[in-house]
């Protein structure tokens, strides 16, 4: 690690929408600074460079080179994510990745193989896991307070109109996006859905282009079963306006927990009393509507956690295999609805 003032230097990679959560984390956080950014649009980078008041790298590789630098983050299109956490790897840089953190499976095991190689970290964002409500229900199921859960459901009827998938135009599509709604939107759903439920056993699907001129699904249902013997459903969309929020439903034979975003809407547990809901935050989430509508401090806690790793004080809370579970889920899901055929998961 550089000894910039001992604070951990990071370099992001992708100067689009969701860059802008990474420069305002990275910028917050006392033990972290930005050394630089880039983009394969120069002029986004020297106008993201500008308004972070950072240097703005030429190149990938001049970002790699850059001694300051200890980790990355890659904000680029999906398509790009592995390779270019390949490259970063290889240079011997931690690397924080937007989801997905690749769009197959073998990319994912050549990510992990080489940043253990590396000796170097690598982490996938999935910054609501990091929110006061998912922290609570994880809790609480760790101590099973459901009893045996019977169902795990998701639900995520989120809009977006043709416009944003025409911008940029590499969302929607097979070879870029690597999938419609389960696999842009749907992906954070999907790995809170593993992380408070536990692993997936095997998933049955059907998937629509409803509403959108794209190559890929914009409406998906799914049946799965969970190695704890649980059943649910999946069901995720960009064709529903006006959209609603993110919803998991956790039932067991003692109770019942949902979650809208990141908020608590419903507890109740058999035999215990004096529960009272409370708003974990005041922050307004509306991403089923808008994709800049989500909460910053996902993305600090998660970069915080992130350095913690680096500097050996925490373990990484999403590393590498968490991001290729999420994946396993939804190119699952995806094998699916092209066969007609139930699909077992490896677990």
């Amino acid at each position: 690690m550089n000894n910039f003032y001992e604070k951990v230097g990071f370099a992001v990679i992708g100067c689009g929408l969701i860059s802008q959560f990474h420069i305002g984390a990275i910028q917050e956080i006392e033990d972290a600074f930005l050394a630089g950014v880039y983009d394969q649009n120069s002029e986004t980078a020297r106008k993201t460079a500008k308004e972070a008041g950072v240097h703005c790298y030429g190149s990938f590789e001049e970002a790699l080179e850059d001694s300051r630098v200890d980790a990355v983050c890659i904000c680029t299109p999906s398509y790009l994510h592995a390779s270019m956490a390949c490259t970063a790897v290889e240079a011997g840089k931690s690397v924080l990745v937007e989801k997905p953190l690749a769009l197959k499976l073998e990319d994912c095991d050549r990510l992990i193989a080489l940043a253990k190689e590396k000796g170097v970290q690598v982490g996938t964002v999935s910054q609501l896991r990091f929110s006061p409500a998912i922290g609570r229900v994880k809790k609480a199921m760790q101590d099973g307070i459901l009893g045996r859960l019977t169902r795990a459901d998701l639900y995520m009827k989120y809009y977006r109109p043709q416009e944003y998938y025409d911008r940029g135009g590499w969302r929607g599509t097979v070879e870029k996006d690597g999938g419609g709604a389960l696999m842009n939107q749907g992906i954070h759903g999907v790995d809170l859905l593993r992380y408070l439920a536990g692993p997936v056993n095997s998933i049955y699907a059907l998937s629509a282009t409803r509403v959108h001129d794209i190559e890929v699904e914009d409406t998906l249902t799914a049946a799965l079963s969970f190695q704890s013997g649980a059943l649910g459903v999946i069901e995720a969309s960009t064709g529903d306006w006006p959209g609603s929020p993110r919803r998991i439903e956790l039932n067991g034979e003692c109770g019942v927990i949902i979650l809208e975003e990141d908020r608590i809407v419903k507890w109740e547990v058999e035999g215990e009393k004096g529960f009272s809901l409370y708003e974990e935050n005041d922050r307004k989430i509306q991403s089923h509507q808008d994709p800049g509508k989500i909460d910053a401090s996902g993305h600090v806690c998660q970069i915080r956690n992130f350095i913690s790793a680096l500097q050996g004080e925490a373990e990484l809370l999403v590393d590498g295999q968490d991001g290729r579970r999420a994946l396993e889920i939804i190119l699952s899901a995806y094998r699916s609805a092209e066969s007609g055929k139930a699909v077992v998961l490896e677990g």
